[in-house]
C-alpha cells in the first residue's frame, strides 16, 4: 500500500480500507465535513489514518442501524472528547535539567539526574512523573526540529541504559508468574516496552524483555521455549504493519495455536492500527490494569 510520508493516504486506498465507496465518502465528507482531507497541488485528496478511523466507525454506526445524522453526531461528541486533555500525573522538576543535559549532550549529568529522581521519588512514580514526561518532551524537541538527531538518540539511549541498570538490579521471587515482552519486528522503540515492564516487576511479576525489532520466528521459538503466563507485544509506531501486512493476522495465530497463555498488544501503534483491523485472540492493552486484571 504506498503511503505518503508513511501518514496520509489517497481516496482509493482510504476505500479499500474501510470497505466505503469512494463515491460514498465524497458524499459524506461534502454533505458533513466529518472528514477534511487535505488536497495535492494535482487536486488529489488526502486523508489521514485518523481520519479513516472517523470514516470505519462511522460505517460501523450505519451498520448498526443508526441514522447518518445520529452517527455523525456520535462521533462528533467522541471527538470532542478526545480533544480534553487527560488527567497526568505532573511532571517532577527533574524534566526540565534532563532536556538542559540532553541539549548540551552531558550523558554523565543525564544519569546522575536520572538516579536522583529515582531515589527521591521511588521506581513508580519516577517512571511516571521524571522517565514518560522525558521522553515525550524528546519527542516533541526532534519534531520540532529544536533538537537534533544526535540529541534524542543520546538522551533515549542514557534513558534505555539507566532502566536496563535497574531492571538487572530488580529480583522477584522464581515462584512469580512470568510475563514475556517483545517489540514487534521492525519497531526499534523499546523504551516504552521497558517501562510497562518495570511496572509490571513492582506489582510482583517476573519478566524477560527481548531486544527490540526480534524476527517473527524468534517470538515464536521464545514462546515454545520459556512458556510464560502472558506475553506482551508492543508497537510505537506502524512501521511492523506497514512492513507486513499480515503481521497482526501472524501474531493472531500464535495466540490461538497458545491458548493457555494471556496474549497482549499495545503501544500508540498497535492502538492505531486496530481501529481499523481487529485481532481474533490478541487482547489489546491500554493500561498496566488490563494486563493485570485479565
Amino acid at each position: 500500500m504506498k503511503r505518503i510520508n508513511n501518514k496520509l493516504y489517497y481516496i482509493k486506498e482510504v476505500s479499500e480500507l474501510t470497505g466505503i465507496s469512494e463515491q460514498l465518502i465524497r458524499k459524506w465528507e461534502n454533505r458533513y465535513q466529518i472528514v477534511k482531507p487535505e488536497r495535492l497541488d494535482n487536486g488529489y485528496r488526502i486523508y489521514t489514518y485518523e481520519d479513516i478511523v472517523t470514516l470505519k466507525s462511522l460505517k460501523n454506526l450505519r451498520d448498526q442501524n443508526y441514522s447518518l445524522k445520529d452517527a455523525v453526531n456520535i462521533i462528533a461528541e467522541k471527538q470532542v472528547l478526545n480533544q480534553k486533555t487527560p488527567k497526568e500525573v505532573t511532571s517532577s522538576p527533574y524534566v526540565a535539567d534532563l532536556i538542559k543535559a540532553g541539549t548540551i549532550y552531558d550523558e554523565e549529568k543525564l544519569m546522575t539526574l536520572l538516579n536522583q529522581a529515582n531515589q527521591q521519588y521511588g521506581l513508580d512514580l519516577f517512571l511516571k512523573n521524571t522517565v514518560q514526561p522525558f521522553l515525550k518532551e524528546i519527542g516533541r524537541l526532534w519534531q520540532e526540529k529544536a533538537w537534533d538527531e544526535s540529541q534524542e538518540t543520546i538522551s533515549s539511549l542514557v534513558v534505555r541504559d539507566f532502566l536496563t541498570q535497574i531492571d538487572r538490579s530488580f529480583s522477584n521471587n522464581i515462584d512469580d508468574p512470568l510475563i514475556l515482552g517483545f517489540c514487534l519486528p521492525n519497531e526499534n522503540h523499546e523504551i516504552p516496552l521497558q517501562i510497562l515492564l518495570l511496572q509490571l516487576e513492582i506489582r510482583g511479576w517476573r519478566t524477560i524483555r527481548i531486544a527490540a525489532s526480534p524476527k517473527f520466528s524468534s517470538i515464536e521459538k521464545l514462546i515454545e521455549r520459556i512458556k510464560p503466563k502472558k506475553v506482551l507485544l508492543s508497537a510505537s509506531t506502524l512501521q511492523p504493519f506497514q512492513r507486513d501486512p499480515d503481521l497482526l493476522d501472524k501474531l493472531d495465530k500464535i495466540a490461538n495455536k497458545h491458548s493457555h497463555i494471556s496474549f497482549y498488544i499495545g503501544g500508540s501503534g498497535v492502538w492505531k492500527y486496530t481501529d481499523i483491523v481487529k485481532p481474533k485472540h490478541l487482547m489489546i492493552s491500554y493500561t498496566i490494569d488490563d494486563i493485570i486484571k485479565n
